[in-house]
């Protein structure tokens, strides 16, 4: 599930794009260039995930099936989310029934149930 998809999904910014912010530090650049020109960022930003380490958690499950059976979920250091929102998925999680407990120093934005 996790593999990378074979077209790429677009959004926003062509694939290859050159940041060109003279204020930034060289190394600074090229991770905004590597980050905006990722095909999972920008596969999450068209599947509505908070971040790319949805893919990653999914690729576990796919692979260990750590969320088999899972009923109630606590995420740990929860920010920015995506793998909660993954947890809620597999939950079932509702606004009115909560299965998914999201915990971190920084704050967020609830789901949309």
């Amino acid at each position: 599930m996790a593999k990378t998809p074979a077209k790429p999904v677009r959004v926003g910014r062509k694939l290859g794009q050159k940041v060109k912010k003279t204020k930034l530090k060289a190394s600074s650049r090229r991770w905004i260039e590597r980050h905006i020109n990722d095909p999972y960022v920008q596969r999450a930003k068209t599947e509505g995930f908070r971040a790319r380490a949805a893919y990653k958690l999914l690729e576990i499950d796919e692979k260990h099936q750590i969320l088999k059976g899972a009923r109630r979920i606590i995420d740990l250091g929860a920010a920015p989310g995506s793998w909660s929102q993954i947890a809620a998925k597999v939950t079932g999680s509702t606004d009115t029934e909560v299965r998914v407990a999201a915990i971190d120093f920084l704050e967020m934005a609830r789901f949309p149930a």
